[in-house]
Formats: structure tokens, sequence, C-alpha cells
């Protein structure tokens, strides 16, 4: 099955199928080709490796996918997990960005098998403080929410596109 054509999770919204795009890792951020299925590096700075992230970044299957409208989702996990791998997590929250570019935050099975609550709200300190770090700046009309206020908005149509 194509990448791009990934169905959603059937239990959404609480749970999201999560492809992953860019590795804890990987200092060059990677783009997604949808005509062939892969991921290419480009000549920009990966974000998540450059802030220290431990988790990954990518899409939640079935909201459409890169570079077409799609909901970018920062996954909270111990796991390296490399491109194009495709996991179950929990949705528990969500960064509101003024631009529409919003980034849900969805939590691994590694984690919640030890006891982390799927919550951005009940994080552990440390793992909700490494997780803002991504994005200190918090503008006005922006906002860290938790998992009720992140699983209202998966419902809807994505906002941004990859540029």
């Amino acid at each position: 099955m194509r990448l791009a054509d990934h169905p959603r999770h059937a239990l959404s919204p609480r749970f999201v199928t999560v492809i992953v795009e860019q590795p804890r890792d990987q200092p060059r951020r990677l783009r997604f080709d949808a005509a062939d299925d892969t991921f290419h590096p480009t000549t920009d700075r990966s974000l998540l490796f450059e802030r220290g992230f431990s988790g990954a970044y990518g899409w939640i299957a079935g909201s459409g996918a890169p570079p077409d409208p799609h909901w970018d989702v920062l996954l909270c996990t111990c796991l390296n997990l490399p491109a194009g791998v495709v996991v179950d997590a929990d949705l528990c929250g969500v960064f509101v960005r003024g631009d529409g570019d919003h980034k849900f935050v969805a939590l691994g099975r590694d984690l919640a098998d030890v006891g982390v609550v799927a919550d951005l709200d009940e994080f552990p300190h440390d793992l909700g403080r490494r997780l803002k770090m991504l994005y200190p700046r918090v503008d006005p009309g922006e906002g860290w929410h938790g998992a009720a206020y992140a699983r209202a908005l998966v419902q809807t149509a994505p906002t941004s596109r990859s540029e």
C-alpha cells in the first residue's frame, strides 16, 4: 500500500496511525515524494534534530499526505523509527499555530506501556518540556492544548500544505 493512501486508524480520533517522515537522528529534513513513495533528504536542517527532540515527526494517515493538505504529528517515543514506518499511537495534544500548520502530538505505544498518560496536559514535566522546546515561541492565538482539544480538531480538514 502506498503511504499517501494509507487509511486513518479505524478508532480515531483517540487513536491515530502515524507515518514517520522525519526520524529523530536525521540532521537534514526529509521530503516525501508521493510519486514514488520515497523520502529524500533536503539541504534544510531538521528542527527535531536541531532542538534535540527524542521522538519522530510525520503525518496522520488518512488526513492527506505531503505535499497536499495533511495533519502533521509529533510522535513522542523513545524508539528510533525510520522514515516510512507506520505506527499506531494515542492522540494526546496539539500545538495550534497561527498559520494553520498545526502540530498534533501523539504518544507512542512504548511510552503508553510504561504509564505515560495520553494527554499532553498530564505529561511528565520533562517530556512536556522537551516537546514544547520545539516551538518555544507562542504568539497570540497560538498555544499547546491537550487531548480533548486535539481529538476534536483532528476531525476537521487539514489547513495547510507542505512547501
